[in-house]
This record gives C-alpha cells, structure tokens and sequence, in this order.
C-alpha cells in the first residue's frame, strides 16, 4: 500500500474543507483536519491561495487524462470517439463535489486562474489537432480553422457545463451530453458530406 504524504494528505484536508465550507478555507482547518501543524502546510504551500491552486491543479490533472490519454478506444470513429470524451467531461465536473467551486468562487482566485489557463492551453492544443485530425478523415468541414474553432467550441462547453452544476437544479447528465453535441455537430458541420482522405486514421497521438 502506497504510503500517503504530508502533501496529499494537506491536499485532501484541503479539499474536504473546501467542499464543507462552500469554498471558505483557512489554513488551520486544513492543518486540523490532515493532523499536521500549520507550519507544515506554510512549508509545503507556501500560503492559503498556493494551497487551494494546487487542489484546483490536482482537479484538471483527470481532465486532462481524458482529453490527452487512451481513455476513450482509438479504434472508435471519430464522431463517436469524440462524443465519448465530451460525455466522459461531462460526467468528470457532474461526479466532483468540487466541481462547482472550480466553476464558481475558486475561479476568481489569481494563482487558480493561472492553474486553469495551463491546462486549458494544453486543451485547446489537443482540441486542435482533433478538429485536425477529423479534417483530414473527410469528417469535419475543411474550411474550418481548427485553433478558433476548438477555442469557441470549448468555451461553450465549458460555460455549459458551469452553468449546468452551479445551478439550483442541474439538468440531467444525459439531456446536457445531447444538447452540447448537438451544438458541436452544427458547427463541426459533421452532418454534412466531406470526401474522406484517409480512412486509416483514428487517432492523433
């Protein structure tokens, strides 16, 4: 069994505080809840905002898995591989009690902001060569630009998501999943017919 560190356990503590207070977090707490003193968490964190951006940054670290790694089956089509990880994002921010805090009151913290603008560039770059890659397949419209398109298309998601479980009432996972896709299919053009270059590719690596 793999040993926890103070770190992680700080982090956890951290978390836990986070979700019990509605985004309020002080550094005693934490130090309470991880049984380690308060100097401890100073050490490692450096202070309450490095703190809650290294919890917001050990967030993205799934997201970005599931955007860059091997989660969804590279044999799949593209559209369907594609709806995979959308449905695959979805449920990551619908499963985190954490989740709405990223999307809400931890989002204006400067060092967070900073944490989430380099997961969302790496993102947008892999988002790039998707729409690339779905170009090159005959499925996606050509004469899109794939770094604006994935920006915008990312950005919706994005704000959709945020809006679906900050909301008094979140709309089922499903009915949220068919009507971002529906929006992606209309601006990817994916319904419509493009000859197809290379029926051997599936993935970008």
């Amino acid at each position: 069994m793999q040993k926890i560190t103070a770190p992680q356990r700080l982090m956890d503590a951290a978390e836990q505080e986070l979700i019990a207070s509605g985004g309020h977090m002080e550094m005693s707490a934490v130090a309470k809840r991880a049984k380690a003193s308060v100097g401890l968490a100073y050490h490692h964190f450096g202070s309450k905002t490095g703190l809650m951006a290294a919890v917001v940054d050990r967030f993205y670290g799934p997201l970005r898995a599931i955007a860059l790694g091997d989660e969804i089956p590279v044999e799949w089509e593209w559209r369907e591989r594609e709806k995979a990880r959308t449905a695959a994002l979805i449920a990551y921010f619908y499963d985190r009690p954490l989740a709405p805090l990223v999307a809400g009151r931890l989002a204006r913290q400067p060092e967070v902001l900073d944490i989430e603008q380099n997961h969302r560039d790496a993102l947008l770059e892999m988002g790039a060569r998707n729409i690339a890659q779905g170009q090159r397949l005959g499925v996606v419209a050509p004469e899109l630009a794939p770094s604006e398109t994935v920006a915008m298309l990312m950005g919706g998601l994005r704000l959709a998501i945020d809006r679906a479980i900050t909301s008094e009432t979140r709309p089922p996972r499903e009915q949220l999943l068919e009507q971002v896709w529906l929006f992606c299919r209309g601006a990817l053009r994916l319904d419509e017919h493009h000859p197809q270059n290379d029926e051997g590719e599936h993935c970008v690596r």
